[in-house]
């Protein structure tokens, strides 16, 4: 047995220099694959480039909003019960919708078929921005599951 004290802390994701906001800099962080950090800024802020220059807005703005769109409130967990697997709905922070909502977005956005990665993830934040977008019905489908197995709540862990 390890009486080592464990540290449950969560860590501090620095702002990013450009828009010094914490959910690009935790977006570029989810996006990166092998360490490769400046292609995944190379990426985001391609994206938000474009956002700013296709419609004359803040790009920040649209960005915040379409992860917000598609951050679900409810988490399907499972749970044995008497040899049973039982799919349980279970409230969950706004730090882990937030994070839950990003990588549905990445997810979908990596299953686009599009030259540049930057251009997938621009039509994948603004059709979710204008709610028509596969991340939205992903989170849609979350909650048709959970409504269907809400009469298994009582077995919250």
């Amino acid at each position: 047995m390890s009486r080592k004290i464990k540290n449950n802390k969560k860590k501090v994701v620095n702002n990013e220099n450009k828009y010094n906001n914490y959910y690009v800099s935790k977006f570029i962080n989810m996006i990166m694959i092998d360490g490769k950090k400046t292609k995944a800024e190379k990426i985001v802020y391609n994206c938000l480039n474009l956002l700013k220059y296709k419609y004359n807005v803040n790009p920040l703005y649209i960005f915040i909003e379409a992860i917000k769109k598609v951050s679900p409130i409810i988490e399907l967990k499972k749970k044995k019960v008497g040899g049973t697997n039982y799919i349980i709905p279970v409230k969950i922070s706004n730090y882990r919708s937030i994070n839950k909502g990003m990588k549905i977005i990445i997810k979908n956005t990596r299953i686009r078929n599009e030259k540049k990665s930057f251009i997938s993830l621009f039509k994948e934040i603004v059709e979710t921005y204008n709610g028509c977008s596969n991340s939205i019905q992903d989170k849609n489908d979350i909650y048709k599951t959970a409504k269907l197995n809400r009469a298994f709540s009582h077995f919250v862990f």
